[in-house]
């Protein structure tokens, strides 16, 4: 039979399979935070930080940009479809570079096709660009396609930017660095060394099973939604016929099948951690599938970039983290000319234990964002007291 899990035994696995428990902080180091979690999503929102760098600062607690920077430079990561991922992984992602656009959603696959068919010269274009001047933003590769991109969006006519994301996700080009924001690309095999795609099976079952280890416990269609995987049933197939360790189990509240890594449940045995705080990014991996997070913790929580000011109630809107409990908000606003770090807003989820370590968190992030002060609302910084 199955194992039953509380959902509180849940949470733990989920929380320690993000690297979120405390185990990293202050003493661990970025390249094995990608190497875990797989990616960094790349997001351009600067309210606070860019993301990617809070998902980093959520596990390290204030860490060296520099030591970032330099894994770029030196090629230990590098972007790829608006993530950064290790250089190690390189021949994992060759394996859906060679396919795409195969295995994306609705009728994309065939309308890109048939748009790069269309834009053959430029697409032999931007590539002698590269070999001949590169690296070089967009703005500086020549648009000599024939047959416009249409969308009602920001792409409409952006046929250079267009082409460019193509051969991106196709492997041929590779963003360089970076100009302020601005991408900077190059040839593929002038930023990382050339890498032998991995069989379909193998680069499927690989990402299937890192995604199911990093949720901790998922369903397949948990799994699915993660970034880069492909054909998550298949590849969960392949690794439990392998003899991977995983397992089903139940879930205490929840519908159908979920899984978990063997080894994964043996963390359920061993006594808790103190206790770890922490600040969320909106797309952090933990909380990033927003039915997954309200079926787990009863926390509501939405991207609110886009909706109107006087509907929303904040704008980059960070999730408190205790120990394994999602337990409060925080609506924070960084305002570098003045240097300081404003909470605009502050809410606790009901039953928020009393000894949240709010402030100090708070002061650990306006250290890491090079903050002299931080400004508080009128709200109860400290969670009620319980009744």
């Amino acid at each position: 039979m199955a194992a039953t899990l509380t959902r509180e035994e849940a949470r733990r696995l989920a929380v320690a399979g993000t690297l979120l428990d405390g185990s990293l902080d202050g003493s661990g180091r970025i390249v094995d935070v990608v190497r875990k979690i797989g990616y960094l999503q790349l997001d351009p929102t600067n309210a606070v930080a860019r993301s990617h760098l809070l998902v980093l600062f959520s596990r390290l607690g204030p860490y060296d940009l520099a030591k970032l920077e330099r894994l770029l430079n030196t090629r230990k990561l590098y972007e790829y479809s608006a993530a950064i991922v290790a250089a190690e992984d390189h021949a994992l992602h060759r394996t859906s570079m060679n396919r795409y656009p195969e295995g994306h959603y609705g009728g994309w696959p065939a309308r890109i096709e048939a748009w790069l068919e269309a834009n053959a010269r430029l697409r032999v274009s931007v590539l002698q660009q590269l070999e001949e001047s590169g690296p070089l933003p967009s703005r500086a590769i020549k648009d000599d396609s024939d047959t416009g991109w249409r969308s009602t969006g920001w792409t409409n006519e952006r046929n250079v930017t267009r082409m460019l994301e193509f051969l991106w996700l196709m492997g041929q080009i590779l963003v360089h660095g970076r100009d302020g924001q601005q991408r900077v690309w190059d040839l593929a095999h002038r930023v990382i060394p050339p890498a032998d795609p991995l069989p379909i099976e193998e680069a499927t079952a690989r990402v299937a099973l890192r995604s199911l280890r990093l949720l901790g416990v998922a369903t397949l269609q948990q799994v699915k939604e993660e970034p880069f995987v492909d054909r998550p049933f298949a590849g969960l197939g392949e690794a439990v016929r392998e003899g991977a360790g995983i397992e089903r189990v139940e879930v205490e509240g929840q519908k159908g099948a979920w899984y978990a890594h063997r080894d994964d449940l043996t963390l359920l045995d061993k006594p808790e951690r103190e206790p770890y705080t922490t600040l969320l990014s909106p797309f952090d991996p933990l909380i990033r599938n927003r039915k997954r997070t309200q079926s787990l913790w009863d926390f509501d929580f939405r991207l609110e970039i886009y909706i109107p000011k006087d509907k929303r109630w904040g704008f980059f809107v960070l999730p408190v983290l205790h120990g394994n409990d999602l337990v409060g908000r925080i609506d924070p606003t960084m305002d570098r000319k003045a240097g300081v770090l404003r909470i605009n807003a502050l809410k606790w989820e009901p039953g928020a234990p009393a000894d949240v370590p709010l402030e100090a968190v708070v002061g650990r992030l306006a250290k890491f964002l090079g903050a002299v002060r931080v400004t508080w609302p009128r709200s109860n910084r400290r969670p009620p007291a319980r009744r």
